[in-house]
């Protein structure tokens, strides 16, 4: 008798992988709000340069030489893949199930699992930007207000600590912490939302993580569910700029099926290298602390 699982699962491999990697903007929200950096074949991690020390325009008096009284020099931050895998066990009894359920529980699951896993990196660099650019404060709810400050501040970086970010400017806040904003501007919409979408952020991400309702001076609000408190019950939130933030890898997530003896059924196996980092400047983002209550 033919293996009807093993070809009912060969036959869909394809549409799982494909279903799964159209799924991971909506499941990671934080994916499409930074930059991806592929780490070169050969090597174990991603160097990326900065600026240290700046340099200043002379003004030499006519028939003077010019001399060397600054110069800029470079540094560079590292940021080290690290290696992930995600195992699915499908028992032989799946085989009662349709194709189309088969395909749509294993890529919703995998793709849930892989972009926790993304988002969980990325916002746990929040709490890495430089503590000049600290916004709120531990136990208050967060308003409008501060969320200013924070725009106000990454506008004002010096060109010592890599001037104003580049990219756009985005927030990203907590559910819990998005709705005391909303209730601190009295739940209204000001105007039509915004007219900005990042580039390569579907329109189904925009209506499911984008809050328009929340108006700024130059930045988007996004939320994610990923989130935790820490110890002290607050969020550790942010606003940064889309290109401070980097998403390094080597290798992104690919899938192989195989079967073993001792399991009644196949197990799908799911491999990924990366790892999240702040690319260059500290100051090209702020730490927003706000209550979690």
């Amino acid at each position: 008798m033919a293996d009807t699982l093993s070809s009912n699962i060969t036959a869909s491999f394809e549409p799982i992988i494909e279903r799964t990697m159209a799924q991971m903007p909506q499941s990671a929200p934080m994916l499409s709000l930074a930059r991806k950096l592929i780490v070169p074949k050969g090597s174990n991690s991603a160097q990326i340069p900065r600026i240290s020390s700046v340099s200043n325009v002379q003004t030499p008096d006519e028939g003077e030489e010019l001399s060397v009284t600054s110069r800029f020099t470079l540094a560079s931050n590292t940021i080290s893949p690290v290696f992930r895998a995600i195992h699915v066990r499908i028992h032989v009894r799946a085989i009662n199930y349709s194709r189309e359920d088969l395909v749509r529980l294993v890529s919703d699951e995998m793709a849930l699992s892989q972009g926790q896993d993304i988002d969980t990196d990325l916002t746990g660099e929040f709490g890495n930007w430089h503590t000049d650019n600290d916004v709120g404060a531990s136990g208050e709810e967060l308003t409008l207000a501060k969320l200013r400050e924070g725009r106000r501040i990454l506008q004002s970086v010096t060109r010592a600590n890599g001037g104003p970010p580049r990219g756009d400017i985005v927030t990203v806040l907590s559910p819990i912490v998005a709705e005391h904003v909303l209730e601190d501007i009295g739940a209204r919409g000001v105007g039509s939302g915004s007219n900005w979408i990042p580039a390569g952020i579907s329109e189904r991400m925009i209506r499911r993580f984008h809050v328009s309702e929340i108006p700024l001076m130059g930045t988007a609000v996004f939320v994610d569910g990923y989130m935790g408190v820490d110890g002290s019950g607050d969020y550790i939130c942010s606003m940064f700029g889309t290109e401070a933030l980097v998403w390094a890898c080597s290798m992104d997530w690919r899938m192989s099926i195989f079967e073993e003896a001792e399991w009644p059924g196949v197990t799908l196996r799911s491999m990924a290298d990366y790892n999240a980092g702040i690319a260059g400047y500290t100051h090209h983002g702020c730490q927003i602390t706000a209550d979690g209550g």
